[in-house]
């Protein structure tokens, strides 16, 4: 009854007007399904394709072509699908709107801003995000709340030598853009010997490394939560983050998917600090005027919880979170995101080691394109187990790019011990989808692209 009352609130707050979805992937709306006046989903990858009353317009499906969205920017597109994009989005924008964004962009506020009075967006400008993925800012303040950081130190072209040294003490974890957000982990690499890299020609006079000793044997923990204008935080679908795995990525420490079954595993004083470690770095975004939704990566090491990230936006598991949630009959991390910027009250607070234990036990893993080519999914019939669910699957016609995302697989039960593999099994699942992908589209598809 909890969620149904917030759901209600959040209805009769959107009233007449309609709600537009914006994000990076169409099937992160799948979160906002329940809320009736949704409308428009707006994206650059991953349709949706769920419903005849709800207009998608996604970037995917014009380009005919999945980008790799850690190196995309929709501020520096300006193709012809791009400017249509644009163009549609700022149709819609002209009748009265909410607006629910992943993260902020120019794109969306050049279309915003001359028509501002129709829009109510959910949501902070650009400026203001970038100052919380300035990540030594963030882990320097943090710190003063008392959160256990990752002992990072910097280094930058006139202290090179030092780094050079510290390099031969034993494996560490070097950031090569120490100054913001690490985006899903690709510009983290683990040097365990000191000439395994080069770094010296990387760098500039204004360029910033970080490196810290690298902390093992640990496991990567990931949480959602939103905090509300008073600092009270709502926790949400706290998990094993899957990081590194072979068959996924070729970054050491990129992000792979999320465990919600194995979480339930770890000693309790680890989520305990877990949460202490999430609800401090709410308290200290709303007093930093930011609200809503909100992630927190971390690691355990040795039995402790050690701050990794903050990810001030919703997160690759946010809507499978959000579907646990509702299963329990919680307000979700969308509802309490939209609740946060109506200015309603914070649901009731449930303990991170309560809320691990009610969630239901589910994983999901996301594999990118390995190739170094673009590649196509073959049109034939994808095997059905019953222990796994494909997801975001790209349209046999459309191009995946190096690095683009596969497919999202979601499995019952656990499918790691320590975040950093996966079991054979599901292992086998993933490399199986995979070989289904080849760098030339097939005949069949290409005759349906024609039609």
């Amino acid at each position: 009854m909890i969620r149904k009352r917030r759901l209600e609130e959040i209805i009769k707050r959107i009233g007449k007007r309609s709600l537009l979805w914006l994000g990076s992937c169409g099937t992160d709306a799948s979160g906002l399904l329940q809320i009736p006046q949704l409308s428009d989903i707006f994206a650059i990858t991953a349709p949706l394709n769920t419903a005849e009353n709800i207009s998608e317009v996604s970037l995917e499906t014009m380009l005919q072509k999945r980008v790799d969205l850690l190196t995309y920017h929709l501020d520096q597109d300006n193709s012809e699908e791009a400017a249509r994009l644009h163009r549609l989005l700022f149709n819609v924008l002209s009748k009265p709107v909410v607006v629910f964004r992943d993260k902020p962009d120019h794109f969306f506020t050049s279309a915003y801003l001359p028509q501002a009075e129709n829009v109510e967006c959910l949501g902070i400008v650009p400026e203001r995000q970038a100052a919380f993925d300035s990540k030594p800012w963030v882990e320097s303040e943090l710190r003063k709340s008392g959160v256990r950081t990752i002992p990072w130190h910097y280094y930058g072209k006139y202290n090179m030598r030092e780094f050079t040294r510290r390099l031969k003490k034993g494996s560490n974890v070097v950031r090569l853009n120490a100054l913001s957000a690490s985006g899903g982990g690709t510009d983290i690499t683990i040097v365990r010997e000191p000439n395994e890299t080069d770094f010296s020609s990387l760098i500039h006079h204004n360029s910033l490394y970080a490196v810290s000793r690298y902390l093992e044997p640990n496991i990567p923990l990931n949480v959602n939560a939103c905090v509300f204008r008073d600092g009270s935080v709502s926790l949400h679908g706290p998990s094993l983050q899957l990081i590194g795995i072979p068959s996924c990525t070729i970054h050491a420490l990129g992000y792979c998917g999320n465990d919600f079954a194995q979480i339930r595993n770890l000693e309790l004083s680890i989520l305990d600090e877990l949460e202490i470690m999430t609800v401090r770095a709410g308290k200290w975004l709303a007093g930093m005027g930011y609200i809503g939704a909100f992630g927190i990566d971390a690691i355990e090491h040795q039995g402790h919880v050690y701050f990794s990230e903050i990810n001030p936006r919703f997160q690759g598991s946010s809507a499978l979170s959000a579907e646990l949630d509702r299963e329990i009959d919680r307000p979700d991390v969308y509802l309490n995101h939209a609740s946060a910027f109506f200015g309603l009250s914070p649901p009731p607070h449930v303990p991170l080691r309560e809320l691990a234990k009610q969630q239901r036990g589910v994983s999901q893993i996301t594999c990118l394109n390995l190739n170094e080519q673009s590649v196509f999914r073959q049109d034939t019939n994808i095997n059905k187990w019953d222990d796994v669910t494909y997801k975001l699957v790209p349209a046999p016609e459309v191009e995946v790019a190096v690095n683009g995302k596969l497919f999202k697989a979601v499995f019952d039960g656990s499918v790691t011990i320590d975040g950093q593999s996966i079991l054979e099994r599901f292992n086998n699942r993933i490399s199986y989808m995979a070989s289904l992908f080849s760098p030339k589209i097939s005949r069949k598809s290409a005759e349906h692209s024609i039609d």
